[in-house]
């Protein structure tokens, strides 16, 4: 990570709490980057899902016969979304480490991000494109593809949850949109056909990124140009440390500019995108709002809505650490935090301390002294064991004070036991004889 940093120009790292056995993160493990990251300037970034209950909940629906791509959504619930990114912000709290949750697809996990933010914690949302035009309806569909095509993770969540999102972001309470664009093509989300838990995970949207949340954000009213400016560009730029280099129109800035047509109208299509996959889940969608102009480092990539770029002519771009739009608020409140946790001044303590291996031994032989009547007690109740001629002992055997030989077992006109069946009242017993009629000893 040092080397990554300060060599490489990379600023910022993905920790995933999702993926068992492949990438998820334990606690203790990610609160080991949270602190890399704060030591080195760079941001973190979570993947917020609780995946070692999503897996118990996918083998479980695969037993009871849920195979099909609505079991991803299923094994996935919001729930798994908002506990984890909750966890992860009291992590990072606690490492006092910036955090950027990527693709935010719950609105209540979005609500906990902004309660974060409200209590002074440097965290960021990003929403994606998917989850602020798509819904989860999309997994009930009849045809497995469409189905399946819609497949990625967090899943799309109900309808009513778009608007929530949207409302964060205009707010201010969720800050960048992305796309966390991934695609597969049909045989590749096949490799579930059989098995939802075998779907290659991911949607496409970086073509079609700008035209969907124009169309959804501005042309509703939700937010205004420069809110969409913000939401897409200036806001991204300022939290990687590329601002006022990208983000910005002004002298000494990258000329990266987009002239946008917001009267214009596309309609998005699979068979029209430039997108390297046979399928879009922004279908038919009717979008305002087009890039009519787009100039790349002060060249002419797009003319009259036609790409005209050369392979190669990208840069890569290095992002410093330690971003000012992060970092310094951080450390003023790293200062306070701190101000308030003091070691308090007392006398130091000189009485007894427990010597732990001595009271475990001493409580032993507590024990044992409590164990040693208890066993007596329990012997001494113990019924005696017939001799092997079947008498009781003493009987056989017994020897009157005369002859000193063996007599017939002794008889006692003693009740066989105080309160005899009979009802009547116990007598004093008779000393027992043997045959002869003397005591037997």
């Amino acid at each position: 990570m040092a080397t990554l940093v300060k060599e490489k120009g990379i600023n910022s790292f993905k920790c995933f709490m999702a993926y068992r056995n492949v990438f998820l993160l334990e606690d203790d493990e990610m609160l080991n980057v949270f602190q890399a990251c704060r030591k080195l300037g760079a941001v973190a970034q979570v993947h917020a899902e609780n995946g070692k209950i999503i897996e118990r909940k996918a083998e479980q629906l695969v037993a009871d016969g849920i195979r099909g791509p609505e079991g991803h959504s299923y094994s996935r619930p919001e729930a798994m979304e908002i506990e984890a990114t909750t966890r992860a912000l009291a992590i990072a709290d606690e490492a006092n480490c910036p955090l950027y949750v990527v693709h935010v697809m719950s609105a209540e996990a979005g609500e906990a991000i902004s309660k974060a933010r409200r209590r002074g914690q440097v965290c960021y949302g990003e929403p994606i494109a998917a989850g602020l035009a798509c819904d989860n309806s999309s997994y009930q569909h009849t045809c497995w593809r469409h189905a399946a095509g819609h497949v990625l993770s967090p899943p799309l969540r109900d309808p009513s949850t778009k608007e929530r999102l949207w409302r964060m972001l205009a707010t201010g309470e969720l800050t960048c949109t992305g796309t966390d664009h991934c695609v597969f093509k049909a045989d590749q989300k096949a490799l579930g056909k059989d098995d939802f838990r075998r779907i290659p995970n991911g949607v496409n949207g970086v073509e079609d990124r700008m035209s969907v949340l124009w169309e959804k954000g501005v042309e509703t009213g939700i937010l205004d140009p420069c809110q969409f400016v913000a939401a897409t560009s200036t806001n991204a730029a300022k939290v990687f440390n590329l601002y006022p280099q990208k983000g910005r129109i002004a002298v000494g800035s990258d000329a990266d500019i987009v002239v946008w047509n917001a009267k214009e109208t596309r309609t998005i299509s699979a068979k029209t995108h430039h997108q390297n996959v046979d399928f879009n889940i922004f279908e038919g969608m009717v979008c305002h709002g087009i890039a009519e102009f787009v100039i790349s480092g002060g060249r002419l990539v797009v003319d009259e809505r036609q790409l005209k770029v050369t392979q190669g002519a990208g840069r890569f771009v290095p992002m410093p650490a330690f971003p000012p739009y992060v970092y310094n608020r951080l450390e003023k409140r790293e200062a306070a935090k701190s101000a308030g946790t003091v070691a308090v001044a007392r006398d130091a303590y000189d009485g007894p301390v427990i010597d732990l291996k001595a009271e475990q031994e001493r409580q032993k032989a507590v024990a044992k002294e409590q164990r040693e009547p208890l066993a007596a007690a329990a012997a001494r109740r113990r019924p005696q064991r017939t001799s092997s001629t079947g008498r009781q002992p003493g009987a056989a055997g017994a020897t009157c004070r005369r002859a000193r030989s063996a007599c017939p077992a002794p008889s006692s006109t003693t009740p066989s036991r105080p309160g005899a069946a009979s009802g009547r009242t116990s007598r004093p017993a008779v000393p027992a004889q043997a045959a002869c009629g003397e005591a037997v000893d």
